[in-house]
């Protein structure tokens, strides 16, 4: 299982374990503190795991705390999120299939790479949000 979270790719479980540093820990948690997300997003027993990690492991080696702690920073990453990334997940990616549905029954093949084309769904969700303005 992979997740992506903050230009890092954290590989959970196979020979490494869980690749989280107390670096990338501590700059996770900055950033919620930042934008007043970390009392609200966290109940204490997270907040506490969270910390407690921080101050006293500078690589998470244990899976089980390496699960734990995925759980946390999804939950995180998903609170950090600005409000148009949201958007793009909703209206772009979905306006995305649509289209490339229809360019391949049209018979464009290279179509199905529009799918995952970030600049297309950034460019959809645009249209999509000034269109509707």
């Amino acid at each position: 299982m992979f997740l992506h979270c903050m230009g890092q790719i954290l590989c959970i479980g196979g020979y490494s374990g869980v690749m989280f540093t107390r670096e990338f820990l501590s700059r996770l948690r900055g950033r919620a503190l930042r934008k007043g997300l970390w009392y609200r997003a966290l109940d204490h027993v997270e907040r506490g795991i969270f910390c407690l990690t921080c101050r006293l492991v500078d690589r998470v080696e244990s899976e089980v705390l390496g699960v734990v702690l995925v759980g946390i920073v999804d939950k995180l990453r998903k609170v950090l999120k600005s409000e148009f990334v949201r958007l793009m997940e909703i209206y772009g990616a979905r306006k995305a299939r649509i289209i490339v549905k229809q360019a391949m029954n049209w018979g464009n093949k290279r179509a199905f790479d529009w799918v995952h084309d970030l600049d297309f769904i950034r460019y959809l969700t645009n249209i999509t949000i000034n269109y509707s303005s």
